[in-house]
């Protein structure tokens, strides 16, 4: 199991916090592209064939995000049949 597989699993089987680096990265690996979404800590994640976005706040001062964005985002993934 290569560790793009990894980070997807973890991440369906997630249901507490989950790290916000391992959610950039496993989305890269899903194909989405981050782009400017303004200022602050606001984050727009682009999928560079479905052209789906997903977009969030990048968390401070830590660095989870919380376990209502973890099943916001994961069903947004499965409806888009990406994971």
């Amino acid at each position: 199991m290569s560790r793009g597989d990894r980070l997807v699993e973890d991440f369906k089987a997630c249901r507490g916090p989950f790290p916000y680096r391992e959610l950039v990265r496993m989305l890269a690996n899903l194909g989405f592209e981050e782009k400017d979404a303004g200022g602050g800590s606001r984050r727009k994640f682009v999928h560079s064939s479905t052209k789906q976005i997903i977009r969030l706040h990048e968390p401070h001062p830590g660095n989870e995000i919380k376990p209502y964005m973890v099943r916001q985002i994961r069903e947004q993934l499965i409806e888009q049949d990406l994971i």
